[in-house]
């Protein structure tokens, strides 16, 4: 007799819907990349895929947490008797060409890519600048990812010319703070995305960027309905995992009593990739019905669609996100991306 006790006492996994690993469908033959693989949320994506038996590559900048975790999910692989496999790669987002070479030698290796979650990025830390003299939230969260996706969006589309409808897909790893922008922000020009603003702020700012960038890219590059492509941003929920660590860095004390607090409330890792893990590889999101997912935001798995902030709904936001992007490639690679 099955228990009738919840298989978690996490008070916000509770609160809302899941996509448990049995609901993962057989991804053999499938390759997938996840940004920022060697912890929490992406650490568990990568497991997930590959006991699925994927093809998962992943991407982490610290080179000795990326063999750790290499070692970590080929053991948890190695038990679950899966045929998926595991391949990590050392890349530091914060350098926009160290990822545009990287993004180009990845399309030269790899023949197909299913799936890609934009899972990567820093937390609510202080407020820094990268040695591309851009702040470090937005480079590593926004514009690294835009040339990641834009770059590998050619192979994607290759894949999605012989794979089953509408299972090609993009996941930005989004997040309600997206409420927490600062007012008034239009992503209308550098000197806006590089002001020293709250922790909070910045990476708020950011998550709103993913929410926009899946919009714009449903738009403007995914619009072929016999191939399709989905592009879809979603909240993983108040989870606890080590990028809480950053309420610390930019708050003190008070910081690490929020950390304390949301970590208890807050859901598992493995909990908390379940919403980007549906968005990924979800058979209830189909052939039939794919043009309801395109370009949404979902706060929880089998979530309702169009809750996100008005900013996040705004067109000329999501133009100007865009063409930022644009506009610092061409300034720090020397060629537009778009």
């Amino acid at each position: 007799m099955s228990s009738l006790l919840p298989d978690t006492l996490n008070p916000a996994t509770l609160l809302c819907k899941r996509f448990r690993p049995d609901q993962i469908p057989d991804l053999t033959g499938r390759v997938a990349l996840v940004t920022g693989g060697s912890a929490g949320i992406g650490f568990h994506n990568v497991a997930a895929l590959a006991q699925h038996n994927a093809k998962v590559h992943f991407v982490s900048a610290n080179p000795e947490h990326g063999k750790s975790a290499v070692q970590d999910l080929n053991k948890a692989l190695q038990e679950s008797g899966a045929k998926g496999s595991i391949h990590y790669h050392q890349l530091d987002m914060h350098e926009l060409k160290r990822v545009d070479s990287w993004a180009k030698q990845f399309v030269e290796q790899e023949n197909r890519l299913d799936i890609l979650i934009a899972n990567a990025g820093i937390g609510q830390a202080p407020f820094g600048m990268t040695s591309d003299g851009l702040e470090r939230h937005f480079e590593v969260n926004n514009l690294a990812h835009y040339v990641i996706v834009l770059r590998l969006l050619p192979l994607m589309q290759k894949t999605a010319a012989k794979a089953p409808p509408a299972s090609v897909r993009i996941v930005m790893q989004s997040s309600e703070m997206h409420r927490f922008a600062p007012t008034g922000t239009t992503f209308a020009c550098k000197e806006e995305v590089c002001k020293d603003e709250d922790g909070t702020q910045l990476y708020g700012r950011t998550k709103l960027g993913l929410i926009v960038f899946a919009q714009e890219l449903a738009r403007r590059k995914l619009t072929d309905a016999t191939q399709p492509i989905l592009a879809i941003s979603v909240h993983p929920g108040a989870v606890d995992t080590d990028l809480q660590k950053a309420w610390g860095q930019s708050y003190g004390v008070l910081g690490v009593a929020i950390d304390k607090v949301t970590r208890l409330a807050g859901k598992s890792a493995e909990e908390g990739a379940e919403a980007s893990l549906w968005a990924a590889v979800s058979t209830d999101i189909n052939q039939t019905n794919w043009k309801e997912y395109q370009g949404k935001y979902y706060s929880e798995p089998y979530g309702k669609p169009d809750t996100e902030s008005n900013a996040a709904k705004d067109e000329a936001i999501r133009n100007n996100f865009w063409r930022l992007c644009s506009d610092l490639t061409q300034e720090i690679l020397g060629e537009r991306i778009e």
